[in-house]
């Protein structure tokens, strides 16, 4: 594949450069903890090393790629994360859910409406990697909507971690077509509720939904990761 050249070239061939790695690594088609072969890439996309080392610093600065010594590896997600990694999102998500309906203007609203119905879309289209871009971006706008740059900030670093928590939750563990539909319905639901507090500046409801929402997200990543539980490994405790 080979970027086209022309007119403010470099700069069109850096972003193009940057979105196909991003997507790469958010679709571990860059295996998380590989070394990044960036000759293989220079040649796969057909641009010279300047661009592809561009992308490289913009994905450093994300925290999707990470330097190791002289070389350059995707940065990899660790099971010992996962604790620190929902505690921060859900905190996060709770306080930016809070802050956007408290601060949100007309025209952030609008867009926000607008990002949830192209998520919805992307549903009825059926590709994954729109699906979670959408997602991303449905949750992007809100972020900006509470104007407060250093927690949206950090809140989008996390969305990516999970853009890529959710694609591997995809590849492994149980993935029945009526679970998924089921998991799918309440992220619809989750989203229409959060807009729907954000629209009425109800940051009560909208930290409610936050939460909820954040615990559909773990719960399925642990019942991917883990499996579901089995009835003999459930315990009821009892009052005496």
């Amino acid at each position: 594949m080979s970027l086209a050249l022309g007119s403010d070239a470099s700069v069109r061939n850096g972003d193009r450069v940057y979105e196909d790695l991003r997507q790469r690594i958010l679709s571990l088609d860059l295996v998380p903890g590989s070394v990044f072969d960036e000759a293989r890439i220079v040649s796969e996309l057909g641009v010279s090393r300047t661009p592809v080392r561009e992308a490289v610093i913009r994905l450093v600065s994300e925290g999707l790629l990470q330097r190791d010594g002289r070389q350059i590896r995707v940065s990899s997600f660790e099971v010992g994360q996962l604790r620190p990694f929902f505690e921060a999102n859900r905190l996060l998500s709770r306080s930016l859910h809070r802050l956007a309906a408290i601060r949100r203007s007309p025209a952030q609203l609008e867009r926000i409406n607008g990002e949830m119905h192209a998520f919805e879309k992307s549903l009825r289209d059926g590709n994954d990697a729109f699906m979670n871009e959408a997602n991303f971006r449905f949750h992007k706008e809100i972020a900006l909507a509470a104007d407060s740059s250093f927690l949206e900030q950090t809140y989008s670093e996390l969305q990516l971690e999970a853009m890529r928590l959710s694609r591997q939750c995809f590849e492994v563990g149980d993935n029945t077509t009526d679970q998924f539909e089921a998991h799918i319905a309440q992220i619809v639901t989750d989203h229409r509720d959060l807009f729907k507090a954000i629209e009425q500046r109800n940051p009560d409801d909208a930290d409610a939904v936050a939460s909820r929402h954040s615990d559909l997200f773990r719960e399925r990543v642990a019942r991917q990761l883990l499996g579901s539980p089995s009835p003999s490994a459930t315990v009821v405790l009892t009052d005496h």
